[in-house]
């Protein structure tokens, strides 16, 4: 506190001092702007307030630097993490003669990580200083491996084109087995036996004789069998065997005994075709795999069966199926001949629409008219007239 004096007389003599115009005022310092001194605590010189506000900004700057710290290894830590996680497709294709693999192996991983940190720090000093840090750290992550895994496995024999039985040996290669090379007379160890030009087997599927002149029919090497009931006729090797099992059936054996032709004969009422017959009789067949063929004479047509063993034919009214059996064994002697002996069928046109179906009809009819007309009359008239006259005269004369 201080008060105020007025200045001494020249002559230095203390005067009383004057009364005071106003009442005295007082003013004291807020004790925040008071310093302490550091041995008692009391109040002494005034607060340094440079030093408290580089004190408070050095410990914020030490907190955001540690929180960057503190983020930037997790973020080291999830992007190490994630690292292992690697997309792989991997699509092997192994391709070898008649085996086609394909395997693709796949795995779906999926890594989704999001780390989210949010800081938000404020302080407030009373004096001048007010700092506030917000830090937002949004982590987000997402790791997808997705891998197709696809195994594939075709195998193919390429040795098997089809579902028909192979041919036994063709020495020659002239299409004719070297068993049908006996029975057909002709040279196992040359392709053109009478030197026409034509293999051996082509001009034996085509009626011709593979060892001379002229057509198979009225040669020496094959015989004609005819069907009396339908008219229907083949041709067979003379060196086979015949057995009539009924008027509809016939099986023509090989020499050995070990194949055998089936010739026989069904009614087709429908006149379906052969190939709407075989289908209609096995409707899981594929139509596709049916082998049309017809006739040398070029008025019976129909199918080969998709394993080779049957033909059908259809003309007029009957359907002609021709089968080959060859038992237990694994290859065929007679493939040509039994082609020779389907496409040789002819058939009688007087009798191509013979019906077998015996169908009896019992219709019987009676009617029965009976009109009777009696028409009696009588009339009976009886008229019967009675006069009687009764005259009694009775006269006296006296």
């Amino acid at each position: 506190m201080f008060e105020s004096i007025s200045p001494f007389e020249k002559n230095d003599a203390p005067k009383a001092p004057p009364a005071p115009t106003t009442p005295l005022e007082i003013h004291t310092m807020p004790e925040r702007f008071l310093g302490s001194s550091s041995a008692s605590g009391k109040p002494g010189s005034p607060k340094p307030k440079g030093k408290s506000r580089k004190i408070l900004i050095a410990l914020a700057v030490i907190l955001v630097v540690a929180l960057g710290v503190i983020a930037a290894v997790l973020f080291t830590d999830v992007l190490n993490r994630n690292s292992a996680n690697v997309n792989n497709t991997n699509l092997v294709i192994n391709t070898s003669t008649g085996n086609l693999n394909a395997n693709a192996n796949g795995n779906l991983n999926a890594n989704g990580n999001a780390n989210s940190n949010l800081n938000a720090n404020s302080n407030t000093n009373e004096v001048t200083n007010e700092n506030f840090n917000s830090n937002v750290n949004t982590n987000s992550n997402a790791n997808s491996n997705a891998n197709s895994n696809t195994n594939a496995n075709a195998n193919a024999n390429s040795n098997v084109s089809n579902s028909q039985a192979k041919s036994s040996v063709d020495t020659d290669k002239d299409g004719l087995t070297d068993a049908e090379e006996v029975i057909f007379g002709t040279n196992p160890s040359s392709q053109d036996t009478d030197k026409d030009g034509f293999l051996d087997g082509q001009e034996v599927k085509l009626g011709y004789n593979p060892n001379g002149t002229g057509k198979l029919l009225g040669s020496s090497i094959v015989s004609e069998f005819i069907n009396s009931l339908y008219g229907a006729s083949v041709l067979y090797p003379k060196s086979w065997s015949l057995v009539a099992r009924s008027a509809t059936e016939e099986i023509f054996s090989n020499p050995t005994a070990d194949e055998a032709i089936t010739f026989s004969v069904q009614d087709n009422a429908a006149r379906l075709t052969a190939k709407q017959w075989y289908i209609q009789a096995s409707p899981s067949v594929d139509a596709t795999s049916l082998t049309e063929i017809a006739t040398w004479d070029g008025k019976s047509n129909g199918i080969l069966s998709p394993d080779g063993l049957a033909y059908y034919f259809a003309n007029g009214g009957q359907l002609y199926i021709i089968s080959l059996s060859f038992g237990l064994k694994p290859t065929v002697d007679s493939r040509t001949t039994f082609e020779m002996l389907a496409r040789s069928l002819s058939v009688d046109p007087a009798k191509i629409n013979l019906n077998t179906n015996s169908a009896i009809n019992l219709n019987s009819n009676s009617n029965s008219n009976l009109n009777s007309n009696l028409n009696s009359n009588s009339n009976s008239n009886s008229n019967a007239n009675a006069n009687a006259n009764s005259n009694t005269n009775s006269n006296t004369n006296i």
